[in-house]
């Protein structure tokens, strides 16, 4: 890589705002909520790991030496709760599983002069993320999880990536990015039962079904210390709580000078897909209408908005 390329991509990592704030009061309420509501799948969770422990212990004749062993099954509880202080090592994961890749030559050019234009709006240097990577999608997207940005190749190759950039580090400035990274790892992937029944079992029917019955509950438990009871019982409050994180992402990038900029890749590429929410306020939908955001960053009235930098918290 030509050394004035290194240079850009080391500059770009350097400048980091260290005094964004670990957590706030309501980031952190919210998170205990969830945490507290999760509290019977961390139980599920130890139970399941207890009974497989004692089962191997069993086996190997030593049913009363080792249960700790069971306390494995807090690790993701554990790994949660650090995300919200240091989310280092999510970023590799998450672009793993998205498909995400380096940048190339000129999609790192694009995003330095992105961060340029932006720091040259800002009085202090722009919380950037300790790491970015590239989504093969020709559609206009972005995202923050921890310290870990993802861009698209469509958003790279257009105009808007300044406006749509300066949102997301609306998200990265606060605890949003962190809290999204805690909340990701109270989940665990579970792999899919089968559909179908292996041909190579040849048992009596009242065998087979007393063994797929077992594996049916085994499956059922699974599904259950998989987690999400908390995020999906506490929905509507954390739908109202993400709601409005996305106005206060937009006032920062307004406050980059990228206001119309915004507006404009809001018009163009997701008004068109908003659609009619019932009970919007009871539901887990985490963006508001977008016209409401356009409302508030191009007001037509005359009234013209607060332009200061506001707070990341």
């Amino acid at each position: 890589m030509p050394k004035f390329l290194e240079t850009a991509r080391d500059k770009a990592l350097v400048i980091v705002d260290r005094e964004r704030p670990f957590f706030t009061p309501g980031a952190m309420s919210m998170y205990l909520l969830a945490l507290a509501v999760e509290a019977p799948v961390i139980v599920a969770r130890y139970l399941l790991a207890l009974l497989v422990v004692f089962a191997v212990l069993v086996i190997e004749g030593n049913p009363h030496g080792g249960l700790e062993w069971a306390l494995v099954a807090l690790i993701p509880t554990a790994w949660s709760v650090v995300a919200l202080f240091n989310p280092t090592g999510g970023g590799w994961w998450w672009q793993t599983r998205a498909g995400g890749r380096e940048p190339s030559k000129r999609e790192l050019l694009a995003y330095q002069d992105a961060i340029e234009l932006l720091q040259s709006n800002a009085p202090r240097p722009l919380p950037l993320p300790e790491h970015w990577f590239v989504i093969d999608s020709p559609q206009p997207d972005a995202a923050v999880c921890g310290n870990t940005l993802m861009l698209s190749r469509g958003l790279l190759e257009t105009d808007h990536l300044p406006a749509v950039l300066a949102h997301e580090l609306g998200h990265l400035g606060s605890p949003d990015a962190r809290l999204t990274a805690a909340l990701n790892r109270l989940i665990v992937c579970s792999t899919p039962f089968p559909r179908e029944t292996p041909s190579a079992f040849d048992l009596e029917p009242s065998l087979t079904q007393a063994l797929f019955g077992f594996l049916r509950f085994l499956f059922i438990v699974s599904l259950f210390a998989k987690g999400g009871l908390g995020l999906w019982l506490t929905g509507p409050v954390w739908g109202r709580y993400w709601r409005a994180r996305e106005y206060h992402a937009d006032q920062y990038a307004k406050s980059l000078g990228q206001a119309d900029e915004l507006a404009d890749f809001l018009e163009v590429h997701a008004l068109i897909h908003d659609n009619p929410i019932p009970f919007l306020w009871l539901t887990e939908h985490t963006h508001p209408p977008t016209e409401l955001r356009i409302d508030r960053l191009r007001p037509t009235d005359g009234v013209t908005g607060d332009t200061a930098l506001p707070a990341v918290a």
